[in-house]
């Protein structure tokens, strides 16, 4: 019976470092999804911003204006669309969005992806900075 409990000693020790080595490696994914949804949040906020500042300028009645921008204007509406149809979920964050702020457009999140966190996070870099490009595309437009 002594030599059965010796034997198992070295597997409980393996057992061990191999949870603690998962464990520090889930500390790494954990940080990459939390930035991707930190990046996810913020490009919302953007989006939401870019969504009223295009809302504000369509809703000029100059005819100047609406002759000179109107092209622009309708191709920035189709770049939010076409962002938002991009738009994908952070796993594991799929329901803890601020949705307290008035105004806030319930959009319809794809599921995340079956990816790795970095892929994640490369996905969410890639959409904060096309947003940050439509919405400079909308501040550009002056009234």
């Amino acid at each position: 019976m002594k030599l059965l409990i010796n034997q198992s000693k070295p597997w409980a020790i393996v057992l061990g470092l191999l949870v603690l080595i998962s464990a520090c490696g889930g500390e790494k994914t954990s940080e990459e999804l939390q930035e991707a949804f930190q990046l996810h949040e913020e490009a919302l906020k953007i989006r939401q911003q870019a969504e009223e500042k295009v809302g504000e300028l369509v809703a000029i009645t100059d005819s100047v204006f609406i002759q000179t921008h109107q092209a622009d204007l309708e191709a920035l509406q189709e770049s939010l669309h076409e962002w938002d149809e991009q738009l994908v979920e952070v796993p594991g964050f799929e329901e803890e969005h601020d949705h307290n702020h008035e105004g806030h457009d319930h959009h319809d999140h794809n599921a995340a992806p079956e990816l790795s966190p970095k892929e994640h996070l490369d996905i969410q870099q890639h959409l904060l900075a096309e947003i940050k490009t439509i919405a400079e595309r909308a501040r550009q437009i002056q009234p």
